[in-house]
């Protein structure tokens, strides 16, 4: 089994839902980066690009990556959306183990994120249905270059641990 998965995609694709369940189903740490760059920086990431500016988060979202797959642990982990697109972080990722691209059609994104409420995400907190569908569509434009570049694309709204599962036994 691969030593570290990295789940990318886009906010509300299931990085992190997926993530804790495929890490228990192979017995694994699960790591949320962004809340491991919170409890580093000891403020919520929209607080902390509000004070401090997207580029210095970036900066710390970059360290984080770095100095979680520096301790050599087995893990899922769920990237931040814009993790991939920064630093270099894809080519990183892939050199230390399995990408997968959970890849989410934008309309399906913005009706789950407005399920979920859009309160704890910065760049998209004050949209409505159809705003956020348009952002989701340029983030995914903007954002694809980067994602494709995953080993594993899973375009399916209906993701499951157990797909990704068969997926990864595919693959090694």
């Amino acid at each position: 089994m691969v030593q570290r998965i990295f789940l990318i995609g886009l906010p509300g694709s299931g990085k992190t839902t997926l993530g804790q369940a495929l890490a228990e189903k192979i017995g694994c740490r699960f790591i949320d980066l962004d809340d491991e760059i919170v409890k580093r920086e000891g403020q919520s990431i929209p607080d902390y690009i509000q004070f401090q500016g997207e580029g210095n988060f970036r900066i710390k979202e970059n360290e984080a990556l770095h100095s979680l797959c520096a301790l050599g642990d087995r893990f899922v982990m769920a990237t931040g959306g814009g993790t991939p697109c920064y630093h270099f972080n894809m080519d990183f990722m892939n050199n230390q183990g399995l990408t997968v691209y959970l890849d989410v059609s934008p309309g399906d994104l913005a009706l789950r994120l407005m399920e979920q409420g859009l309160e704890k995400r910065p760049l998209i907190k004050s949209y409505d249905q159809m705003d956020l569908i348009q952002e989701m569509r340029g983030l995914k434009e903007q954002r694809d270059p980067f994602y494709n570049e995953a080993k594993i694309k899973l375009s399916d709204n209906q993701v499951n641990a157990e797909m990704i599962l068969a997926q990864l036994n595919e693959s090694s």
